[in-house]
């Protein structure tokens, strides 16, 4: 299977600059497991279906959550945040 492409909305990647370095080493880390398979939850990368959206997903790094969607053979984060952020539209 090939592996997945990793892409940001303008609003996300704003959102991921202005994270905690740190925090932004741990997202990039887990974006090279969720390269591999999006779906898939294991040590590094937690994922999650949310309810009540027919294709949003949820990485979680530490406090720090990012969402995103799954199109085709791309991954398209719409969002970064603080957990206590994250969900409030």
């Amino acid at each position: 299977m090939a592996a997945y492409e990793i892409e940001f909305t303008s609003s996300a990647e704003k959102a991921f600059r202005r994270l905690p370095q740190a925090v932004r080493r741990r997202f990039s880390a887990a974006f090279v497991l969720l390269r591999q398979d999006p779906r898939r939850r294991r040590p590094g990368c937690d994922v999650r279906l949310l309810s009540g959206a027919a294709n949003a997903w949820r990485l979680r790094v530490g406090d720090y959550r990012g969402i995103y969607a799954i199109e085709g053979s791309k991954i398209v984060f719409t969002r970064f945040g603080h957990r206590k952020d994250i969900y409030r539209s």
